[in-house]
């Protein structure tokens, strides 16, 4: 009887500690799921930062050339302004004087 009560303890024991491995198995399968997710969501936000980095980059240069691109389309009115009014400036000063004065 004492042997059969052994037995049952010991069947017991090695029980406990197949329960106990299995639930630090248990702990360390979940430990490493969330150290991979955390991994897996850091590099997805370095290949994010990365393409935002070089998407940035990429519009301030569009934005920078479509701004020369503006400013000597303005410069080339502006000279072509300032020619007109060069040659016609005493013409239309006295027209508008003509105009109003009424004469």
């Amino acid at each position: 009887m004492d042997d059969m009560i052994a037995k049952i303890i010991d069947m017991d024991k090695k029980a406990r500690d197949l329960t106990d491995e299995a639930q630090r198995s248990k702990i360390n399968y979940e430990n490493e799921i969330l150290k991979t997710k955390e991994k897996i969501k850091n590099d997805y936000l370095s290949r994010a930062k990365e393409r935002i980095e070089i998407n940035k980059q990429t519009a301030q240069k569009k934005a920078d050339e479509q701004l020369k691109e503006m400013e000597s389309k303005n410069d080339a009115i502006i000279r072509k302004l300032d020619g007109s009014y060069s040659e016609n400036g005493d013409k239309w000063v006295d027209e508008i004087v003509k105009r109003v004065v009424g004469e």
